[in-house]
């Protein structure tokens, strides 16, 4: 199932906005980086990390460091030269956000259970359904539909 704009999908991108307050500022810096290599993809083009971070407000060595980790996970490649700069190492509708979320901070489920609360087994029940539900659509829900979502929008600011 496709998280586009429309329909479900629509409810899919919205659902991911809130989500953002969730995520770390390397994760959504890395979200925001990937989503402006996923705009050029196509063309071949790369993008230079200062355009990145002047376009996003995102402090330079910062990026650089989050962007030599996406490129020793193979998500980007980094080309030298005057023309150089960063591009994704494969197409936008292959990455998804569970691949960029669990690189950067961890698969969820592996990290160490937090203790168990005296709530009612129905909240637990729920609890559980709804972490579910977000590892779902980080699943489904790739670069592409993203690019897609803000050229729908017309927003010049991405907000995963």
């Amino acid at each position: 199932m496709r998280s586009a704009l429309a329909g479900a999908g629509r409810q899919r991108y919205l659902i991911l906005t809130e989500l953002s307050v969730k995520l770390s500022a390397k994760t959504e810096y890395a979200c925001l980086a990937l989503i402006e290599l996923a705009e050029q993809h196509s063309a071949g083009a790369t993008v230079r990390a200062g355009d990145i971070a002047a376009r996003h407000g995102i402090p330079l060595q910062f990026l650089v460091q989050i962007l030599r980790t996406l490129r020793s996970a193979g998500l980007v490649e980094s080309i030298r030269g005057a023309g150089g700069g960063y591009r994704l190492s494969g197409a936008p509708r292959e990455l998804t956000l569970a691949t960029i979320v669990d690189l950067m901070e961890g698969r969820m489920d592996e990290r160490p259970a937090a203790p168990k609360s005296p709530c009612s087994d129905a909240l637990q029940s729920a609890l559980d359904a709804a972490a579910s539900a977000h590892r779902e659509i980080l699943e489904e829900t790739t670069l592409a539909d993203l690019v897609e979502a803000s050229r729908a929008t017309g927003a010049s600011m991405y907000y995963i």
